[in-house]
């Protein structure tokens, strides 16, 4: 009833407050009517002005000079009647309501008249004060001069149309005097200036006097500056009389008509829909006080038990973090259900009001039933039993209890109790934020807070049981594992290389058959990248169980990495790769294994030769950090594919950045080489930005280098 009350009112009251409605029931007297002639009036020098251009003897003249303008060093003149001719050949035409449209049927391109049609405007009637304040002021196409006029055209139409004496109850009389001359600018002839001033709303102004004379309560403020500057004359002796009024029985069909038919139909409907919503409310008010007394028990009077749902056995705080998430879930699905709607049945006015009408009955929904279940448990008195909130004060009981029986209570108190303590009391001063400043992210934070202690404690015992277990079962499968990918890939070479070595003696034979030529090919391509395949796995089992030898020295970055490119320089030429090399000027010395350290940088140039974007460059750039004693090498580039992987799977085992099978390597490059820079005491940093790829391998300094750079 609320919801139908509140529709009536909005959409009776479509264009205004339904109470203004209900204290002012008479059009005549209201804000509408007032704004309304307010707005004819000001129409009234938009009458006289385009009136006085645009006619000759009462008429429209088409033959009109309207414009004037420089073409090619000749003076123009343009008719109204050629810009409109101009003007339809372009496309533009006059709807039904006279607004001026440009999707017709054109013989000349907007293109076109921008090139060929290039004019200096120097007179246009339609603006008498216009003056060229440089040769070039006033350059435009001709085409649009022509829209320009027929803008002012339209407007003509539409006062001309707004004013006729035959569809209008709004009448005018404007008369100029200059000497013995005067121009008389009216919507209706047969009205004298008396006439119109005996309307029931008028208003008269003259220019022997500063006061109106108006039974208006407001009338236009710029009034008598729009009088003086509509004058013809020109001329401060000159004299004008202004009359205004309106026939309030509204006997023509206009905008006076319509409007009070309308404002007529509100005030019913606001009427209405006030009532309405009075009474809804009361009889809301009282249903619910009946529904609160009523809930939880039967219709044995002598039966005092309070009766529950299954929906009563949620804990408290579910049903109060439901009332929170449904409110904002509804106002989502509420503008999305109403435009699944409009697919069907077409465009639905009043968008705000059928989303927020949604919204309420979708939140009623909901709301109405989770109030009622905390209604009944408050009369059972389980608010509190049911909460989450009375099972973590349970479970701080029994921690403590636990303590008692464990041979150091310090350490069962800290571990355990501390922690919960310490949330309870966040949760407490979080939840006094949201009632002090009604503030939804510290509410938010709270429930967040509560329910990530509680999980934390619900589990707390079978981590603590299972981690020791767990660690051990873990190492014994990675051990396994390692052990496994060695003594396979060690019983492998043997026939490996058999394979390799009999596949080099029949190239040596003089074998004459293409085929078979490509056969041996293939085989000796594929044996190889078998034999790759077989030493990655055993150097990433043996880098990943930490099962390498490390000799640390002191190494200078920037000759090994030059070194590096150097002996690679035939791949990036081969793959159309521009590697640019930056480093400082200064050796900078690192604490790392050579050998290891050369198979991380080969791998990254391998991975940058097979899946680096061909003709692109690659940057290889050498920094040193003097605040955290390490030096990096860092590689960009763009890839080839899309990288549509993280950077972290990168690194695993067998994946390639284009996630496909289809390139010679083993996917295990980035896992050596993390691994092995593992080793080293350092680190390998993976970075993706779209398809920009990026790796640095981070180091740390040689000590003299470190002690040399602190001096």
């Amino acid at each position: 009833m609320i919801l139908c009350s509140v529709g009536v009112l909005t959409l009776g009251a479509a264009d205004g407050s339904a109470l203004e409605y209900i204290r002012q029931p008479n059009y005549v007297k209201s804000s509408a009517f007032e704004d309304r002639a307010n707005h004819m009036m000001t129409d009234i020098f938009d009458y006289v002005q385009l009136t006085d251009i645009f006619e000759k003897d009462g008429k429209l003249d088409l033959g009109l000079i309207i414009a004037q303008a420089d073409v090619q060093g000749q003076n123009v003149s343009y008719s109204l009647d050629y810009l409109i001719q101009y003007a339809r050949s372009m496309g533009y035409y006059f709807d039904a309501w006279n607004q001026l449209q440009n999707d017709g049927s054109r013989t000349i391109s907007k293109a076109e008249d921008e090139l060929n049609h290039q004019i200096i405007v120097q007179y246009r009637a339609y603006l008498p004060d216009y003056k060229q304040t440089s040769p070039t002021d006033g350059q435009m196409s001709l085409g649009a001069l022509a829209e320009e006029a027929l803008t002012y055209l339209a407007r003509y139409y539409a006062v001309k149309s707004e004013f006729n004496s035959k569809n209008t109850n709004f009448y005018f009389n404007i008369t100029y005097t200059s000497k013995n001359s005067d121009v008389t600018f009216t919507n209706d002839s047969s009205r004298s200036e008396e006439d119109i001033r005996n309307l029931p709303s008028f208003a008269y102004a003259d220019s022997n006097s500063l006061e109106v004379s108006t039974n208006f309560r407001n009338l236009p403020q710029n009034l008598i500056p729009l009088l003086q500057a509509r004058n013809p004359f020109r001329s401060s002796s000159s004299q004008y009389h202004f009359s205004v009024g309106i026939d309030t029985s509204f006997p023509c069909e206009d905008n006076f008509q319509k409007q009070a038919r309308e404002y007529t139909d509100h005030h019913v409907t606001s009427v209405v829909g006030l009532t309405m919503l009075v009474l809804s409310g009361l009889t809301a008010v009282i249903s619910l006080i009946l529904l609160f007394l009523w809930s939880g028990h039967s219709n044995d009077k002598s039966d005092l038990k309070i009766h529950l749902h299954k929906i009563d056995n949620c804990p408290t705080e579910i049903i109060l973090c439901g009332f929170i998430i449904w409110g904002f879930t509804a106002d989502i699905l509420a503008p999305e259900i109403l435009e699944s709607v409009e697919r069907i049945i077409g465009t639905i006015d009043n968008w705000d009001f059928w989303t927020s009408s949604l919204s309420l009955i979708l939140k009623y929904s909901v709301f109405f039933p989770m109030t009622f279940s905390l209604v009944r448990n408050y009369k059972a008195d389980r608010l509190w039993s049911s909460s989450l909130l009375k099972k973590i004060c349970d479970l701080f009981g029994h921690y403590i209890q636990s303590a008692e029986r464990t041979s150091s209570k310090l350490f069962s108190y800290v571990l355990f109790v501390l922690p919960n303590t310490f949330a309870f009391i966040m949760i407490v001063l979080l939840f006094v934020h949201f009632i002090n400043n009604e503030s939804l992210k510290a509410f938010l934070c709270a429930i967040a807070t509560l329910i990530i202690i509680l999980a934390i404690d619900f589990y707390t015992w079978r981590i603590a049981t299972g981690l020791s277990e767990a660690v051990d079962e873990q190492v014994k499968s990675e051990r396994l594992k390692a052990d496994l990918i060695t003594n396979v890939s060690h019983d492998l070479k043997t026939p490996l290389t058999s394979i390799i070595s009999y596949v080099d003696l029949i190239k040596r034979e003089d074998i004459d058959n293409p085929r078979v030529q490509e056969y041996i090919k293939v085989l000796d391509q594929k044996s190889t990248r078998l034999k790759t395949l077989t030493e990655d796995l055993v150097e990433a089992s043996k880098a990943s169980s930490g099962n390498v030898k490390i000799d640390f020295a002191d190494i200078n970055y920037n000759e090994i990495v030059e070194q590096a490119l150097g002996e690679f320089e035939d791949k990036t030429n081969s793959a159309k790769l521009e590697v640019i090399l930056n480093y400082p000027d200064h050796p900078v010395m690192i604490c790392a294994d050579g050998r290891h350290l050369w198979r991380v940088i080969e791998n990254l140039l391998n991975n940058c030769c097979k899946y680096a974007l061909r003709g692109s460059r690659v940057y290889v750039d050498i920094t040193d950090d003097a605040d955290s004693d390490t030096a990096s090498c860092t590689i960009k580039n763009i890839s080839s594919s899309p990288l549509n992987i993280s950077p972290e799977e990168l690194t695993e085992r067998f994946v390639r950045g284009d996630v496909s099978r289809t390139t010679e390597g083993s996917g295990l490059g980035l896992s050596i080489a993390k691994s092995l820079t593992k080793l080293m005491n350092g680190e390998l940093v993976i970075t993706i930005d779209g398809d920009l790829y990026k790796v640095s391998v981070i180091l740390k300094k040689a000590v003299k280098e470190s002690n040399d750079a602190k001096n």
